[in-house]
């Protein structure tokens, strides 16, 4: 969670809102000496575009925040 914060989990693109590329999270990583494994990598990407699908979830007024939902087992 914290490597997601320092990157930022999104950006603006012009037309809208989106994730850190993946050239940026791999420079990102490298700039701060993070030996992060393949499956971080990909880890952080999906944390970055749940964190914006609910970001854009969140304009809605009638939206359950994602802590008010239960857990589906």
């Amino acid at each position: 969670m914290d490597i997601m914060q320092q990157l930022g989990p999104i950006r603006s693109a012009g037309m809208g809102l989106t994730t850190p590329d993946w050239q940026e999270l791999v420079a990102f990583a490298g700039a701060s000496r993070l030996a992060l494994e393949p499956w971080e990598h990909r880890l952080i990407k999906r944390m970055c575009a749940a964190y914006l699908r609910e970001f854009n979830a969140g304009k809605d007024p009638f939206c359950i925040p994602p802590v008010e939902r239960g857990f589906i087992q």
